[in-house]
């Protein structure tokens, strides 16, 4: 993988099945049989902004996985709540407990967390400049070349011994933090300050499209997609509860086709 959010992580990941039962003191619950959970809760959920998978908060589109969860577990009884906190801080939030789950990540990146079913996937992509664009797989593809990227992302291994051992050279890589990375980055692609970028495909072609810059750059995009989760915190004994609720509201998403029309509503198919 190129570009997928920060491995920090020394644990091993909890993925639940759809059929998990749920457990951790809750009684077991019948989601679509008309019983609802002795307890309804408020579920907290941060991420940086990245956008389609999660967008601006309050909005009357906060990003399909945003939309997907809500949907997923409001017939638990349970709100959720989304709001924008960096990626780091998120990690850290969620690993102490302080927020119930982060969104968009992966079994890999955060092998800590605990999961539920994939909401959805991403593709890795590079941007160049128009007519710049060349394959980019090792190190070696990157001499002569500024990359830029974002402050505690993670890297595919076959970059990211060269992005960490050059990340204080300017003249090879280039890390934002803060918000607005992805914009920021761009920004500097296009005043040929950097010379390309790495980021997920759809969060990639949803900024350029946003932007009004898809004809000013060429993207290239890896074959291969991997799952995309909201993991959720291990120091709560509620998460196993929630994520074997979201698997099986997914589920019911799906059997429904209302799954499908919210990825459309964002130009992504299921």
């Amino acid at each position: 993988m190129w570009l997928i959010r920060l491995l920090t992580a020394a644990l091993p990941a909890v993925i639940l099945p759809p059929t998990a039962p749920a457990v951790l003191g809750f009684a077991a619950l019948t989601l679509w049989g008309g019983a609802y959970p002795a307890r309804a809760d408020v579920i907290e959920l941060r991420a940086d902004q990245w956008c389609p998978f999660n967008c601006v908060p309050d909005s009357s589109a906060p990003g399909f996985m945003v939309e997907l969860a809500r949907e997923a577990l409001a017939p638990f009884g349970h709100e959720v709540r989304y709001a924008n906190l960096n990626w780091s801080r998120s990690l850290a939030e969620v690993r102490v407990g302080t927020v119930n789950g982060v969104i968009g990540t992966d079994t890999d990146e955060s092998p800590d967390l605990v999961f539920g079913a994939p909401l959805g996937q991403y593709q890795e992509a590079a941007v160049f400049r128009r007519n710049e664009a060349r394959p980019i797989a090792t190190p070696q593809d990157l001499q002569g070349l500024r990359l830029g990227g974002i402050q505690d992302y993670d890297y595919a291994a076959a970059l990211l011994d060269y992005i960490e051992s050059n990340e204080t050279d300017p003249t090879r890589v280039q890390l934002l933090s803060g918000d607005n990375g992805l914009t920021r980055n761009l920004q500097k692609l296009l005043t040929h300050r950097i010379d390309l970028i790495l980021e997920e495909r759809s969060v990639l072609l949803h900024a350029l499209n946003a932007l009004g810059l898809r004809d000013q750059v060429d993207v290239i995009a890896q074959e291969a997609v991997t799952p995309l989760y909201i993991g959720f915190s291990p120091a709560l004994d509620s998460s196993a509860l929630y994520a074997s609720q979201l698997s099986q509201g997914l589920e019911r998403l799906k059997l429904s086709g209302r799954y499908d029309e919210i990825l459309t509503r964002y130009g992504l198919e299921g």
